[in-house]
């Protein structure tokens, strides 16, 4: 009698908890269908820009950004954010995109990105992007990619918070954003033309063959004479090579360019 009782105390239970994970997914499935509808009722694409902004703000977030490449990520190509004027002048300005992790997600093809802003050391290449975003008001960025191989683009959606991780986690939950995130970037033309206003600047310095020798060379350990020998060059050249590589990339000393370029995919170790 004891075992029938807890069979069923077990089965009551495993119902229960069923009927409440219907409940929890039946008002997001219900949130997908009307993004999916806003997008499909739109009569002309070029009001998608400024329908994925309402759907941003409509689910807790404070700003959006998109940008695309090609599939290999040799080509970045457009860029859009509805972030603020004030902070979209400044982000080019500073050259903030030789050193945007997203960016670098971008290129790379890594399938999301996040950053709690305002978190990360000095001796992090993004240290003074991600205290600045902070500085303006932003908490957290969280950014996941979408491919298409029939159009030969990859997009990166992010949705910008003044929230942190955790709790647009726990409000709205990262799996969700991703599904969110990808209907955006199927309702976005590719390359990003015809739209006004919050374009940026998503184009850092392509390195040169060279160039990602002598880093590469660099990464290995050896020095500019060393490298100035493998390469079959005057140690001045090598030191040219590397004071171009650091203004490409944006890096302020040679270990920061190893890192960087490892990061985005320039060389591999």
């Amino acid at each position: 009698m004891l075992s029938d009782n807890l069979s069923a105390f077990v089965l009551y239970n495993l119902m229960i908890s069923d009927l409440q994970m219907r409940i929890s997914l039946e008002p997001f499935e219900q949130a997908i269908f009307e993004i999916n509808q806003r997008f499909q009722q739109s009569p002309d694409t070029n009001n998608n820009w400024e329908i994925t902004q309402s759907v941003i703000l409509d689910i807790g977030g404070t700003a959006v950004n998109a940008a695309g490449t090609n599939l290999t990520g040799d080509e970045p190509g457009w860029g859009r954010s509805s972030m603020s004027d004030i902070w979209l002048n400044r982000y080019e300005a500073k050259k903030y995109f030789l050193i945007d992790p997203f960016v670098g997600a971008l290129l790379a093809g890594h399938s999301e990105v996040m950053t709690s802003c305002g978190t990360l050391g000095r001796s992090d290449p993004a240290w003074e992007l991600n205290h600045d975003l902070k500085a303006h008001g932003y908490g957290s960025l969280y950014g996941s990619m979408a491919g298409s191989l029939t159009s030969g683009y990859r997009s990166l959606v992010v949705f910008c918070s003044d929230q942190t991780l955790a709790e647009v986690d726990a409000v709205i939950g990262l799996d969700r954003l991703k599904i969110i995130h990808a209907i955006i970037a199927a309702n976005i033309p590719v390359p990003f033309a015809g739209y006004d206003g919050g374009e940026i600047n998503i184009r850092p310095e392509n390195l040169s063959p060279k160039e990602r020798d002598v880093l590469s060379w660099l990464a290995s350990g050896l020095r500019n004479d060393q490298i100035a020998l493998k390469a079959n060059v005057a140690e001045v050249t090598v030191r040219k090579h590397l004071l171009s590589i650091r203004r490409k990339l944006g890096a302020a000393t040679r270990e920061q360019a190893v890192a960087i370029a490892i990061r985005d995919g320039w060389i591999s170790i």
